[in-house]
Formats: structure tokens, C-alpha cells, sequence
């Protein structure tokens, strides 16, 4: 084989690069490496990797594990769900709690403290948390459906007894008709009552309606000073007891509703430790308190408004029907005798006011099946929460039907109506179609493949080709030059071949086609070039003897 020429480089030299330096063989090899070799060469780092059977199974496995854990995580981790809640109602939140906490469900419950409705609403509106208790006059029905109502609240306009004077005794309720009869027989009945009484008596009526009307006017001239009516507000010091669901707004609703001007109501907030002494000290005239009937606030309220006996008065809403008919939050409800509590038993009558209820909502975009669960747990757990707080708490259904006022959670819906999806039911479309879908991709993809295996076969036909074509121009040379470029491009085809053989598995027949015609490209090369030197030599020799 003649020398090499400036910048060319053997056979040998050339794969001894490729593989010590990699890239950096190519940049330097000016005609054996280029950038389809280095694509050759990062191939090949690939399936030497894959060669290592054990490694790649123990990879697969650990990743084909992980898929699996990170799947089952996703499906069985708990669902950390935000509820924001007024101290009033974080009583509930906690007891709730503790029901998820006996049964292991995979849900969580964080408490959102705050200060009051307001605040639970902004809450709800900037996105802090995902279920809220708020009131049903708070509420936004069309974002945050119900879960559960968890009590009817009733309203209370207490209105305190008058202080009793020294050397006297206690003054009955302002609205206690019965005491007020029986206070009032004790004292001197006039002729002209009595005779009026009688003829009324003659016309049909009875002595004791008759008594009743001695006693209202009675009322008009001595206890001038009492009020039983809202709109009799006006001018009067009105008291919103605070930590329950009283609020002025709610005060105000009632007033414009009667039309009572605002301004002419002195309100204040009293908070519920400092009751007894706006009571004693004579600072307000009528309590107003919100909450469940049966429940701590009103009780409280009515047992500090009890003065040396004396039972408070109640301004009854007669007009709750209307207010209910205007207004879908309101309902009129009658409050019964004694359900208030204290001593004597208040009210001592049928009393008429207005009723909302207490929501525990949810984002109406929160997912379906969590809510779903949660609703489960509060309604076969209601007895346990209703034990847990006793008076405040009386869960119940938001109404399913379609037309109603309450709009419930899709969730909450789906439980009520036994209407549950399984994990089948929900993904079985996804699983059927998926397993319809995968076999096209399937043959989609061993398509690819078999068009894969047949470039490949085509691009060994082409160096086989390639490696024939030069044996018949090495066998068709003239002169030492062709042989030369010859042998050169022979090179460059043994590295292209190495390549492809890196690239893809050869099978024994493969090899042995590609040793065969590199067998007869490299004998015919040398032969080729022994006779071309001979005929060289052979016509130098005759030019001496010629001469």
C-alpha cells in the first residue's frame, strides 16, 4: 500500500479516534467522521446501554413500579379540602372532623377562621377556601351550592321589663297579656268599666273579653311607656348581640320593611360578656339575636334580659309572610311557647318571626365525587354531629326537586338520589374505547417499525451495492491514482459499514455477505495495483532495452 498524502489518515487510525474522542475524533478527522457518524456514534452509546439485559430490566421495573405507586398515590390520597368558618360554626367544623378522623375516609378538613359572615363570603370570593358555613343571606346559589342546611336560624327582638321602682312590685312582660290581666284585676275597676263590661256581657261577649279591654286601655294610660310592635322602633335603643347571626343588615331588612326610617334607631353591637351590664346600666331598650331557636344565643340573651324575675317581652313580625313571599331567603315560622327557655318560660306565647338557614356550600366547580363522599359522612353521621352540639345542630337535605329555591351540589345530588358513580362507571367509556383506539396505535406503530426494518434493510442493500460497484472499478483501473481513490473510498465504506452494524444487529448471514464482498474488494484492489506496477515495470524495462 503507497503512503498516505498530507491530511489522510489509515483505516485503523480513523475507528481508534472515533471511539477514544467521540465528537472530538470527527472534528479533527478531516474526510473519515462527520456529522451523520456522530448521530452513528450517540446511536451506538444507546444500544450499548441496551445490551446490559439485567440493567435495563431492573430500570424498567423500578420505573414500571414507580408508575404504578405514583397511580395508586393519586387515586387513594386524601382530598385536603378548605372550609371557612366563624368561631360560632367552628364548633362544627371540628366535630365534623372528628367523624372523617373515626372512619378513616380519605378526605381532610382544614379550618379558614374568620370573623363573621362577611368575612367567611370573602373568603369563599378570593379563592381561600373551597366550602364555606354562611348564612342563607349570604349565599351566591348560582357559585356555591348547598352540601347541607345544618340548622334553621329564627330571629329575636327582645324587649327588656322596665326597671322596677323601690317599694314596688316587678311590672309584668310588655307583651305578657295573661300577667298583665291578672296585675290589672288587682287594682280598682271604675263603675263606668264595669257597666260597659256588663252590657258587653248582655251583647255576647264574655266577662273575661272583657277584662282583656279593661286592661289595653289600662296599658295606654299607665304603661304608655312599654311597645310591642317594630314599627313602635323608632326613637329606641336596639342592641345587636354579636357572635351569632344577628347583623345590621338583617336589622335594617326588617326596618325598611316597615318603614322605619334607620336614622331614628339607635343601634349599637354589644358583645355577650358585656350583656349584663348594658342591661344593668339601662344603655339599650330591645336585644336583637339571630340563631337557632333552641340554641345558646337567644337562650343566653333571654336569661340576662330576666330582671328580678320578670320575663322579657318579644316584638313579634306579623308581617313574616309577606317578608318570606319577597324575599326566597326568608321563611315565617311560629315560634311556640317556652321554646326560648328561662323563668317563666319565654315566649309565653305564640310568637311570629322570620326564619333563615345555615349553609355549608361548596364551589360549585369542586370535584363531584369528592363532595359526593363528604356529603355521605355528614348525613350518616347527623346524629353524631347533632350529639356533638346539642340545640344548634339539626341537619338536614337541601331540597332535589328542580324547581327548587336551594340549589344543591351536583355531589350532594348524585348521593341523595343513590345516584353514585363507580370507578367503572366513570372510566369505563375511557377503558373501552381506550382498548378499541390502542390497536390502531399498535398497528400504527409496528407499521413504523416494519418501515423501519425495511429502510434499514435498504440502506444494507445500498452498502452492499456500494462495496460491488468498487470491486468492478478497482478491476477497471488504469493507473496507481484510480487505485488510490480506490482504496480510499474503500475505507470510508468499511467505517460506514461499522456504523450500521453498531446501528442494528447483523445476523450471521449479513456478516457473512459484508466479510465475502469486502474479501473481494480488497483482493481486487491489490491485485489491480500489482498489475498495473507490473505493466509499469514491464513497459519501463522495454523503453531501456529500446534505447
Amino acid at each position: 500500500m503507497p503512503p498516505l498524502g498530507p491530511g489522510q489518515q489509515s483505516l485503523a487510525a480513523r475507528l481508534w479516534l472515533s471511539r477514544r474522542f467521540g465528537s472530538g475524533s470527527a472534528a479533527a478527522s478531516a474526510r473519515g467522521m462527520n456529522i451523520e457518524s456522530l448521530e452513528h456514534l450517540m446511536r451506538n452509546r444507546v444500544r450499548l446501554f441496551l445490551r446490559h439485559t439485567w440493567l435495563v430490566t431492573i430500570l424498567g421495573t423500578l420505573v414500571l413500579g414507580s408508575m404504578f405507586w405514583f397511580g395508586f398515590y393519586m387515586l387513594t390520597r386524601a382530598d385536603h379540602m378548605r372550609i371557612a368558618a366563624d368561631a360560632a360554626d367552628a364548633k362544627f367544623v371540628q366535630a365534623l372532623t372528628t367523624e372523617i378522623g373515626k372512619g378513616h375516609h380519605d378526605l381532610s378538613l382544614r379550618l379558614i377562621r374568620t370573623a363573621n359572615a362577611e368575612a367567611t363570603t370573602e373568603a369563599m370570593n378570593s379563592g381561600q377556601a373551597d366550602l364555606a358555613i354562611v348564612p342563607a343571606t349570604k349565599n351566591d346559589p348560582l357559585n356555591w351550592p348547598v352540601v347541607a342546611i345544618l340548622r334553621q336560624n329564627v330571629m329575636a327582638l327582645i324587649v327588656l321589663p322596665s326597671p322596677v321602682a323601690p317599694g314596688k312590685e316587678s311590672a309584668p312582660a310588655a307583651t305578657s297579656k295573661p300577667a298583665k290581666s291578672e296585675a290589672k284585676s288587682k287594682t280598682k275597676i271604675k263603675p263606668a268599666k264595669t257597666a260597659k263590661a256588663s252590657k258587653t256581657a248582655k251583647g255576647g261577649k264574655t266577662d273575661k273579653s272583657a277584662k282583656a279591654d279593661d286592661s289595653d286601655d289600662n296599658d295606654s294610660t299607665d304603661d304608655s311607656d312599654k311597645f310591642g310592635k317594630v314599627t313602635q322602633l323608632a326613637g329606641k335603643r336596639v342592641g345587636i348581640v354579636t357572635g351569632n347571626e344577628a347583623t345590621p343588615e338583617l336589622l335594617d331588612r326588617i326596618l325598611h320593611h316597615y318603614g322605619v326610617p334607620a336614622g331614628k334607631v339607635t343601634v349599637s353591637e354589644i358583645d355577650p360578656k358585656n350583656l349584663a351590664d348594658a342591661i344593668k346600666n339601662n344603655q339599650v331598650d330591645v336585644l336583637f339575636v339571630a340563631g337557632s331557636a333552641t340554641g345558646q344565643a337567644i337562650s343566653s340573651a333571654v336569661l340576662a334580659a330576666t330582671r328580678d324575675g320578670q320575663a322579657p317581652g318579644f316584638i313579634a313580625i306579623d308581617q313574616a309572610d309577606g317578608i318570606a313571599k319577597r324575599y326566597d331567603e326568608f321563611d315565617s315560622v311560629d315560634i311556640d311557647a317556652g321554646t326560648f327557655g328561662g323563668n317563666p318560660p319565654t315566649p309565653d306565647g305564640s310568637l311570629k318571626t322570620l326564619s333563615f338557614a345555615e349553609y355549608l356550600v361548596a364551589r360549585k366547580t369542586y370535584n363531584d365525587s369528592t363532595i359526593s363522599a363528604l356529603s355521605k359522612i355528614i348525613y350518616s353521621s347527623r346524629q353524631a354531629l347533632a350529639a356533638a352540639l346539642p340545640e344548634e345542630i339539626k341537619i338536614a337535605a337541601p331540597p332535589t326537586d328542580k324547581d327548587a329555591t336551594v340549589v344543591a351540589h351536583p355531589g350532594t345530588l348524585s348521593y341523595l338520589s343513590d345516584s353514585q358513580q363507580s370507578f367503572f362507571d366513570k372510566y369505563g367509556d375511557d377503558i373501552f374505547y381506550g382498548m378499541l383506539i390502542f390497536p390502531v396505535f399498535g398497528s400504527a406503530i409496528a407499521g413504523l417499525a416494519g418501515y423501519m426494518r425495511r429502510d434499514t434493510r435498504t440502506r444494507r442493500l445500498r452498502l452492499l451495492q456500494r462495496v460491488l460497484d468498487l470491486v468492478r472499478k478497482a478491476h477497471a483501473a488504469q493507473t496507481l491514482e484510480t487505485i488510490e481513490h480506490l482504496q480510499i473510498d474503500a475505507d470510508n465504506l468499511v467505517i460506514a459499514i461499522i456504523h450500521q452494524g453498531e446501528h442494528e444487529e447483523f445476523d450471521e448471514t449479513v456478516r457473512m455477505s459484508f466479510a465475502f464482498a469486502l474479501d473481494q474488494l480488497r483482493f481486487a484492489i491489490a491485485a489491480r495495483r500489482h498489475a498495473i506496477v507490473d505493466r509499469n515495470g514491464a513497459a519501463s524495462g522495454a523503453r531501456i532495452v529500446a534505447v
